[in-house]
């Protein structure tokens, strides 16, 4: 019976994500941020904000300028017609699987190191999503594909099978830990941006993890509705580091995560439970 009525419980969700789905005119020139969460979403999109604008910090929360594309429209915040405002390049953020985002525009997947996301995500559940098991209890939910976002490891299938694909860029979080310019350069060629000199050096320095980190607030999506329900978030840019599992993961959680990596993904398409997706 709780089943039944879970479902009906997210029917408007879906029913608003799907009407937008279809309403929505994408652009050429659109560009989607995609992730599986805790992968580099938010600094991508801060990257992608410096580069496409005159990069002031005048806005109250990133989503005013890069959207969520899908909770966006399934929460009824924005409707289609409200993303023709924006100017293009039009930026969104976006954690769907490719099947269920609009075609014929530009799409920048990052991955992460699995085991960093693990960690990462924990951290994230614990602090914004009310979560108070183990770290092991998530690790397991980690590897078994039972959080909001399924598996990562079909999350990340899924994307790496488009690498063929033209109007697809792959980006590798740690890459942009140790090479920031270098991936920078990249998505300025893919997304046939013309940036100057002193545009670049801005971008540089403002898309810098302590510059972001002192506007935190600015980055936080769960920020609002978590002082909405009385909670007080803790920190959501955390450190930014690669390795981060190194103080979390035991051997066992490591031979796990390696094993699991090692089979290949026979149907990288990810479990169509929309509702998981636009919670």
């Amino acid at each position: 019976m709780r089943t039944v009525l879970d479902k009906l419980d997210h029917a408007p969700r879906i029913l608003n994500f799907l009407r937008g789905l279809v309403e929505f005119r994408p652009r050429e020139d659109d560009v989607f941020i995609v992730t599986y969460p805790r992968s580099g979403t938010t600094w991508m999109q801060m990257i992608l904000y410096q580069l496409t604008t005159d990069g002031k910090m005048d806005f109250t929360h990133i989503s005013q300028v890069c959207p969520w594309f899908e909770r966006s429209l399934a929460l009824g915040t924005m409707e289609s017609q409200d993303f023709e405002s924006l100017r293009s390049p039009r930026i969104f953020k976006s954690h769907l699987p490719c099947r269920w985002l609009p075609k014929g525009c530009r799409y920048i997947y990052i991955t992460r190191d699995g085991m960093d996301v693990a960690v990462s995500y924990y951290n994230l559940y614990r602090s914004h999503l009310g979560f108070d098991g183990s770290f092991s209890d998530f690790f397991d939910r980690f590897m078994t594909g039972r959080l909001q976002y399924k598996s990562w490891f079909k999350h990340v299938a899924g994307w790496q099978a488009q690498s063929g694909n033209p109007r697809v860029l792959l980006v590798r979080y740690e890459d942009m830990l140790s090479s920031l310019e270098g991936v920078v350069a990249e998505v300025i060629e893919f997304c046939g941006l013309e940036v100057s000199d002193k545009q670049l050096d801005r971008v540089l320095r403002r898309c810098d993890f302590e510059f972001m980190k002192k506007h935190e607030s600015k980055f936080d999506h769960a920020t609002r509705v978590l002082l909405d329900r009385g909670i007080r978030p803790s920190s959501f840019i955390r450190k930014g580091n690669n390795g981060d599992g190194s103080g979390w993961l035991t051997g066992r959680h490591r031979d796990a995560f390696h094993r699991q990596l090692e089979k290949p993904v026979k149907n990288p398409t990810i479990e169509l439970d929309l509702a998981e997706f636009l919670r």
